[in-house]
């Protein structure tokens, strides 16, 4: 009986370790074309007509303050089930470290491939859209409190869109 209960145990313990690693890997996965976002921005200065320093600034103002719950959502989890503070909040940063690889890419890629510019920003602004919606939304719902998860897009929401209309 005690050996099944530790087997039981070991098991739960496992699958606790594979669930966070998944969840470090997903945001890892989709920090990359947050920095593609960023680095495609960046990049179009100069070469159409809508991108400007202000909006490519304004985006990755956005995108930065976005990867501080991020860090959180990879940090906590891992806390919990056992990682001291240090190594918790080392791979928070860990999982962020994908973006400036992006940002370089992106921006390479604007200056090689200028005819497709609206096509990579559509697809990188997609992508992030996808994320929000598919991942991190239900997420937040299966929380327990799903109103005060509503009501933190909500609120998200309007801090970008008065972070746009006042820097852009």
């Amino acid at each position: 009986e005690r050996d099944e209960q530790h087997k039981r145990e070991q098991h739960e313990k496992q699958n606790k370790w594979r669930s966070m690693m998944l969840l470090v890997a997903a945001i890892t996965i989709h920090n990359f074309p947050e920095g593609l976002a960023v680095g495609v921005g960046f990049g179009a200065i100069g070469k159409s007509p809508g991108a400007t320093f202000a909006k490519a600034r304004n985006l990755a103002i956005g995108i930065g303050l976005q990867n501080f719950p991020e860090g959180l959502a990879v940090s906590l989890p891992l806390r919990r089930i056992g990682f001291s503070p240090i190594s918790a909040f080392w791979w928070g940063q860990m999982s962020g470290m994908v973006e400036p690889v992006g940002g370089f890419l992106g921006a390479v890629a604007v200056s090689v491939v200028e005819p497709i510019l609206p096509y990579a920003l559509s697809l990188a602004a997609g992508a992030m859209v996808y994320v929000v919606v598919d991942e991190l939304v239900p997420d937040a719902q299966a929380s327990g409190n799903p109103k005060l998860a509503t009501w933190g897009c909500i609120v998200g929401f309007v801090v970008m869109m008065t972070l746009d209309v006042a820097l852009g």
